[in-house]
């Protein structure tokens, strides 16, 4: 995650998040945005299912969230909107992102699911890569709970398409942030989180990569994925307008 103020830091995900046992809606959500106010993206996959609301995938029930994206990204004209049209289900899990220009404003429509349980201690594993990697643009693998009393990350962004950005919270000011680079988000990687009562440690393709034993959250959370824009010279980047992006997310596998 960028450097920046923590106060700033902590809005990231406070928004398009699950939930509990059942369907999580933050605050600020005004229902469904994908109802006309944009057009939906094209499937990347002939096969797919276009926007699903509920689905099962690795084992688990998902559901595609429509609401506005993480206020953090609604910098310099961008607005930031998650639709379930954005979400395609095939033989993959596949997140869109586009971004175009209206006037002296950057619609950015992007996509987010969520698990409908929580989780607690244990091993997270998924496979993903993203396709047209371009500025202005973060894709995530994360656990997030309200206020991010528990939120644990995996991030990478469009400004710099060979880091991976691994974060744990424990509220909105307590957390600890490394980056680590050398792995290409075009390419597959499997990602995998390991968070424990002491430590959270971050596996890139069967590699340790880092090691975090402060700031340690210990609430239930539920999984979630998401892909969304930026217009920023820092977090994400500069926006990239008629450029249509995905995360294509292979597996999902937890472990007590």
């Amino acid at each position: 995650m960028m450097r920046m103020t923590v106060l700033v830091l902590a809005t990231l995900f406070l928004v398009g998040c699950g939930g509990g046992t059942m369907p999580f809606a933050p605050p600020h959500n005004a229902g469904d945005a994908a109802n006309g106010k944009l057009p939906a993206s094209g499937s990347p996959v002939s096969h797919a299912i276009v926007g699903p609301r509920q689905f099962t995938f690795g084992g688990y029930t998902w559901q595609s969230h429509g609401w506005s994206a993480p206020r953090v990204g609604n910098l310099n004209g961008n607005v930031g909107t998650f639709y379930v049209s954005n979400v395609s289900l095939g033989s993959e899990l596949v997140l869109t992102l586009k971004q175009t220009r209206s006037g002296s404003q950057i619609l950015s429509s992007g996509a987010e699911v969520g698990t409908t349980r929580t989780f607690t201690y244990g091993t997270f594993e998924f496979t993903s890569r993203v396709v047209n990697v371009a500025s202005g643009s973060v894709a995530s693998g994360f656990l997030y709970a309200t206020n991010s009393i528990t939120e644990i990350d995996m991030e990478q962004v469009g400004n710099k398409p060979n880091a991976v950005d691994c974060t744990n919270w424990k509220g909105l000011s307590n957390f600890q942030d490394t980056e680590v680079t050398g792995y290409n988000q075009a390419n597959t990687h499997n990602f995998k989180i390991v968070w424990r009562p002491s430590y959270v440690n971050w596996y890139v393709d069967g590699k340790l990569v880092v090691s975090h034993t402060r700031a340690v959250p210990s609430a239930p959370a539920p999984f979630l994925f998401n892909f969304w824009g930026t217009n920023s010279s820092t977090w994400g980047g500069i926006a990239s307008t008629g450029i249509t992006r995905y995360m294509y997310i292979s597996n999902f596998k937890y472990t007590p």
